[in-house]
């Protein structure tokens, strides 16, 4: 059962991610309407409501009624290879542009997915409905159908100017980068959610390394791990699982997956691997890939066929605000469910994230004087905010003495250096005098609460 909710699981992700997750159940939607329309013409006298309700826009030929219907689907199939055919060449763009890691986002947008599926839907209505007109002099003209189906074209050309300006907006970069930027703090949102499910940070039992080793049956990623399922099993198994494979991290076939306490054999394995078993795709939904596609659109702005410091600037703008939430969201390590035994696992540290980003941001922006100011204004904002916390102070200090180094080595003219290090001077002043007055603050605080305790 948990092997194919899984299944379900990734099969569910991959489809939302297609441009067709709309236009597909859509159309078999309009087939079905195509078919009730067909049987309320023939067997109710809704034709003739309309014809009373509406008798400006009676139609009483078969001609006019097949001249209609046949304009409306050779337009709308002009329409629709017209936005196909933009689409491409946006994606096409997106991808040169940006990052083909972005695509996903946009295939995946619910509007553009729906404007596409309408238009398809009703290029099908249509044709069913033109399909059910019998050369006959006693058939009736079914003008409820053409009535609907007059509707839904119209409405596909006014969408069709929504989609424009829509798909227009979503391709600039600030649209994306702000995009990337909610989705990663959207994530850590999520992440910050489950300490009240069970999660929390602690210890990694001693002897870890001594635990019997469970191999992955697959080459692939590690996705989400149903982490109550894998509790319960170490409950009825009397064991300890440890997962040394952090999210979203590539395990080849036959390499440790996981480690447990107590030698398990083949069918608890098998059932235990339901539970962890790697995936094949790369999936989006979580912080971290959206923080490493704001950096790729940061170097892909730097490189020299684009050469737009501008954009990398309000990426690192962007980046600045979601390291700051990642230092006040808490990187849990361990969960244990109701009547479940003990899962330890790996977790993604700040130290990591922000020694990859940096690393990444320093090789392509080291000769730019802009970016590198922009670059050293993010780590002392950053310094600011770890505050007394000295694994953040640590990891954010190393990160300036390694981008000063660059900049030393990197950038030769004198005026540009002497900027730089007035940069500096004004954020170690600024954390200075901060630092002042939080000392007072909290003395004002102290010598308030004697007076009221006075």
């Amino acid at each position: 059962m948990q092997q194919l909710y899984r299944i379900l699981q990734t099969f569910m992700k991959q489809a939302v991610r297609s441009v067709a997750f709309l236009p597909v159940p859509m159309i078999v939607a309009s087939v079905l309407l195509g078919f009730l329309f067909f049987w309320l013409e023939n067997a109710t006298s809704i034709s003739k409501w309309t014809q009373d309700t509406f008798p400006a826009l009676a139609i009483t030929s078969q001609d006019t009624a097949r001249t209609i219907l046949g304009m409306f689907i050779g337009g709308l199939i002009t329409l629709t290879v017209f936005t196909f055919s933009q689409i491409m060449i946006l994606l096409n763009q997106v991808a040169s542009s940006y990052s083909p890691r972005l695509l996903p986002k946009l295939t995946g947008d619910r509007a553009l997915q729906f404007v596409m599926g309408l238009n398809l839907a009703t290029i099908v209505l249509t044709i069913t409905v033109l399909l059910s007109i019998r050369s006959s002099d006693d058939f009736k003209i079914p003008n409820f159908s053409i009535l609907i189906c007059t509707i839904l074209g119209i409405t596909c050309l006014c969408l069709f100017v929504y989609f424009v300006t829509a798909i227009t907006k979503k391709i600039q970069v600030d649209s994306i980068v702000d995009a990337s930027a909610q989705d990663t703090i959207d994530g850590l949102k999520d992440e910050r959610d489950l300490g009240d499910a069970g999660y929390s940070d602690g210890s990694i039992p001693a002897g870890v390394r001594s635990w019997y080793p469970i191999m992955s049956p697959i080459s692939g990623y590690l996705g989400v791990v149903n982490h109550r399922a894998l509790s319960k099993l170490g409950h009825a198994y009397d064991t300890t699982f440890y997962i040394g494979v952090s999210k979203g991290q590539y395990v080849p076939e036959g390499q440790p997956l996981l480690q447990s306490k107590e030698l398990l054999d083949e069918e608890q394995i098998d059932r235990v691997l339901t539970t962890v078993s790697p995936i094949r795709d790369q999936f989006d939904d979580w912080y971290l890939p959206n923080l490493k596609q704001l950096t790729e659109i940061a170097l892909k702005a730097m490189s020299p066929g684009i050469n737009d410091p501008g954009t990398a600037i309000m990426v690192i703008d962007r980046q600045t605000e979601v390291l700051i939430r990642m230092m006040d969201t808490p990187f849990h390590n361990y969960f244990r469910a109701k009547e479940g035994g003990d899962v330890w696992f790996v977790r993604h540290n700040f130290e990591d994230i922000l020694a990859a980003l940096m690393q990444e941001m320093r090789r392509y922006a080291k000769e730019d004087p802009l970016v590198v100011r922009a670059l050293f204004q993010m780590l002392y904002h950053l310094l600011h905010r770890a505050g007394t916390s000295l694994a953040y102070t640590r990891s954010v200090l190393l990160e300036i003495r390694a981008l000063l180094e660059d900049a030393r080595s990197n950038i030769p003219n004198t005026r540009d250096r002497s900027l730089i290090a007035r940069d500096i001077r004004v954020h170690r002043r600024a954390i200075h005098h901060l630092a002042q007055l939080k000392g007072r603050t909290y003395a004002l605080r102290e010598v308030n609460a004697d007076a009221a305790q006075s």
